[in-house]
């Protein structure tokens, strides 16, 4: 499941960006040579940075190239540094939750009925990406947590693969 999650955010991401290049490059043509600048690019690349930046960071974390301190887990036991991480990943679970999941279904709750002036797109469509990166990140932590779990059972297979 995790492999397939991870494919479908890479192909999704480098087709925002691949679109987000051409639109870019539309927005100079139309700015500089023809002299009628779109109105409605700036606003598409602004929502779709937006989408890139939550689905892409729930990616980052997936794959463990997140920023993170290991001063003190360096010090710690294997077990310790399982156990520290368990602790890291349900913080993450509760601030994805309170924050990310639960805090943007009220904010696309209260933003229901308002629309982007370029576009005329709903924006609880752009607010969403706040929900669709939390439910990621959750993802991810419970599967590390799990992993954790596992390499706390059998920490000989662990200390192997390392």
């Amino acid at each position: 499941m995790r492999k397939v999650i991870d494919k479908i955010i890479e192909i999704l991401c480098t087709l925002i960006m691949g679109y987000m290049v051409l639109d870019v490059c539309w927005m100079v043509i139309a700015r500089f040579v023809l002299k009628n600048p779109s109105t409605t690019s700036e606003e598409v690349l602004r929502y779709l940075l937006v989408w890139t930046t939550m689905i892409g960071g729930a990616y980052a974390y997936g794959r463990r190239k997140h920023l993170s301190i290991t001063m003190l887990t360096k010090k710690l036991s294997f077990r310790g540094q399982k156990i520290l991480d368990i602790g890291v990943q349900a913080i993450v679970i509760a601030f994805c939750v309170i924050v990310m999941i639960l805090g943007d279904l009220r904010l696309v709750q209260t933003t229901s009925n308002q629309i982007s002036s370029a576009l005329h797109l709903p924006m609880p469509y752009v607010y969403a990406s706040i929900l669709v990166g939390g439910i990621l990140i959750v993802f991810y932590s419970l599967i590390f947590i799990l992993e954790d779990l596992k390499a706390i059972r059998n920490p000989e297979i662990e200390t192997a693969k390392q």
